[in-house]
This record gives C-alpha cells, sequence and structure tokens, in this order.
C-alpha cells in the first residue's frame, strides 16, 4: 500500500483534503504560533474551498491517481481539515504519524484514521508526543531526505526521524534546511531528480546531521520573496514533468520558467483559498503510493 521514494514518481495514491466542516474562525493558538513571515487570516469559504478540492479531485483523476478523502470530523478542536501533509508522511514503505506543538492539527488525524487501517501495524510509526514534526518539512529524494527546521519542527524531531530510519535499515542521507517560513515546502520543494524550487532568501545553510555545512547539487529555479508567499514552490508533482500549480499571476512566472525551460507540463488550477490560509497544493495532498 504504501511506497513515496521521491516526490516526482507517478502518483498513484494520495489523500486530498477537504473544505467541508471548515470552521467560521481561525484557531487562535495556530495563528500566535506563526512564523513573523507568515500574515495572520480569516477562514475561507467552505463552499468556495471545497470547489476548489474537486477542482484538484477531478485533475488527480485524470491522472490516474486514486484519490481519498478524509472523514469528516465534528470536533471542537479541529478548524478544518484542508492540509493532511502536516498531519501524517510515508517515506519508502513507513508512515509515520506525525506529532505538531498544536492539538487541533493532532486531532485532525482522527479524519484519515479509517484510510490507514489496513496498514500493516509494523509499518505505522507514531511520534513521541514531546517532539515536533509535521510532514510540511519532511522531503524524500533518491538517496537523501530534505528536513525543514522552523517553526513547526523541531531539530529533536529531526534527530528522532534520523534514527527510526538508521534501525530500520533506511540510509538516506539527512539534509536539514533551516527556514523562516510555516513549512520547508513553501520556500524548497525538489520536482525532478536534479532539479528544485527554491526561494534562498527564507532558508539558511543547508547542513548535516552532524552541522557541517551542505552544499547540494542541484539545478533550482530562484523563487523571490512575493512568490514565495504566494506558494509557488507548493506545487504537486503528480508524475515526471507534470505538476499541478496555483492559477495566480505571483506563481505564473515560475510556471512559465518550469514550462519553457524545463519541459513541464504545468496544470494551472484555481486553488486560492488553502493558500489563503498558508497552505497549497502539497500541503494539501498526503501521498501514499508513488511509482
Amino acid at each position: 500500500m504504501l511506497s513515496i521514494q521521491n516526490e516526482f514518481d507517478p502518483l498513484q495514491q494520495v489523500i486530498l483534503g477537504t473544505g467541508i466542516g471548515m470552521k467560521p474562525d481561525a484557531d487562535p493558538v495556530l495563528q500566535q504560533g506563526l512564523p513573523s513571515t507568515s500574515l495572520t487570516y480569516t477562514q475561507p469559504d467552505p463552499e468556495v474551498t471545497e470547489r476548489e478540492f474537486e477542482g484538484v479531485c477531478n485533475a488527480l483523476r485524470r491522472y490516474g491517481t486514486v484519490v481519498h478523502r478524509p472523514k469528516i470530523m465534528d470536533s471542537p478542536e479541529i478548524v478544518d481539515q484542508t492540509c493532511p501533509r502536516d498531519i501524517g508522511f510515508v517515506i519508502d514503505g513507513l508512515y509515520f504519524q506525525a506529532n505538531s506543538r498544536y492539538a487541533s492539527r493532532n486531532t485532525e488525524h482522527l479524519g484519515i484514521d479509517p484510510l490507514l487501517a489496513k496498514i500493516d501495524p509494523a509499518d505505522y510509526i507514531r511520534m513521541p508526543g514531546d517532539i515536533f514534526l509535521e510532514g510540511g518539512d519532511v522531503m524524500p529524494t533518491p538517496g537523501r531526505l530534505f528536513l525543514g527546521l522552523g517553526a513547526r519542527s523541531s531539530r529533536e524531531g529531526i534527530d528522532w526521524l534520523s534514527g527510526v530510519l538508521r534501525d530500520r535499515g533506511i540510509g538516506r542521507e539527512i539534509v536539514i534546511i533551516p527556514h523562516d517560513v510555516l513549512h520547508l515546502d513553501c520556500c524548497w520543494n525538489v520536482v525532478g531528480p536534479d532539479l528544485a524550487l527554491w526561494c534562498e532568501a527564507a532558508t539558511g545553510s543547508f547542513m548535516s546531521l552532524a552541522g557541517e555545512k551542505i552544499s547540494v547539487d542541484f539545478e533550482t529555479v530562484s523563487v523571490n520573496r512575493a512568490e514565495q508567499a504566494a506558494l509557488a514552490t507548493n506545487v504537486l508533482v503528480v508524475g515526471p514533468r507534470h505538476i499541478l500549480a496555483r492559477d495566480n499571476a505571483s506563481c505564473e512566472s515560475i510556471n512559465q520558467t518550469l514550462e519553457a525551460r524545463y519541459g513541464f507540463v504545468v496544470e494551472r488550477l484555481p486553488f486560492d483559498c488553502v493558500p489563503s490560509i498558508g497552505g497549497s497544493f502539497r500541503c494539501a495532498t498526503l501521498p501514499l503510493k508513488r511509482g
């Protein structure tokens, strides 16, 4: 059922977020924990949000992806169920139930529990409650694992994940990327074997687990702060050189560069509601299987 080796093999199964059940008011605790680069926000209209999700769902199905949707949870703690990427992630054949600093995010996992019921318990790993690492800060690529260090994920979380992978015999090089945005995928996203979208202004030096600086041999598409704020990096690769991206003027230069210079097919979709609360295509999807 589970197989995620990288961010760009054909997407076979995915959990897609939902606009249904969205509360009218944002979680004040989440708002207080936003990094200085993130604007405070109001909740978007749930009907408009779900219409945008339906557009994404239809696009994914056209590419042959099996799309799962969360069960709608009636909980006072849950504000919305738009971004399943942050509450869980897959590396190789292992599912990790993430641990957030925020109770509302952790409670969201109840909505995807039924979709994960068939996972072998030996492959289902729950993060301890005293460390923090969200899926938006986890990015597997061939032979490497990029891990964001920022507002939502701690160094203790990175060290814990590294230890679990080592104990399981998964020999990926860990590359830590400090950043000042909400998640790593808001400023760095790998879209091909040696290509990434990168807002360099939002990141510090790439580091090894030992704290040594690392130079990464990727070609990069430069993303400026305005494009980063519009979440131009936060695209979803559905297959080699096929991308779902936001149909937005601030993202268009990046979309055109991917098409003209690198030969990508970029499907532009209306997707404004989830970006208005800090996420976009990658945040709104939890891939379960690629290949």
